[in-house]
C-alpha cells in the first residue's frame, strides 16, 4: 500500500513513536534543510535499494517525502518493490511542509 497524506495527517502520524521518517532528495538538499528526525536515502543514488535495505524495517511503515512529490512516488514504488508493507508519502513534498511551517 502506498498512501499519500495531506500535511495535517503527515504530521500527526509522524509524531508516533518510532516512525521511519526518509528524505529521498539530494544531500545538498537535506543540508539546506529537512523534517526533525528525517533519515536521507538519495533517491537517485545508485545504491538507493542496497541502503534501504540496510537501514528500514520493511514490516513498519515507511514515511518519505522530496522536493514537491515525483521522487518520492518513485521510492515509494521502489520500496514497495523490496517488500514494504505501509509506505506513505507527503504531498506536495517538503515545499509543501514548508509553506505551512510560516
Amino acid at each position: 500500500m502506498i498512501k499519500i497524506l495531506s500535511l495535517p495527517e503527515y504530521k500527526a502520524q509522524i509524531e508516533m513513536p518510532d516512525v521511519q521518517l526518509l528524505d529521498v532528495r539530494t544531500e545538498m538538499e537535506y543540508e539546506l534543510g529537512k523534517i526533525k528526525d528525517a533519515q536521507l536515502i538519495n533517491v537517485q543514488s545508485p545504491d538507493f535499494e542496497e541502503l534501504a535495505k540496510q537501514s528500514l524495517n520493511f514490516q513498519k511503515p515507511i514515511y518519505l517525502y522530496c522536493r514537491a512529490g515525483i521522487r518520492s512516488q518513485l521510492a515509494a514504488n521502489i520500496l514497495k518493490g523490496l517488500g514494504a508493507s505501509e509506505v506513505y508519502d507527503l504531498q506536495g513534498g517538503y515545499l509543501n511542509w514548508v509553506q505551512n511551517e510560516k
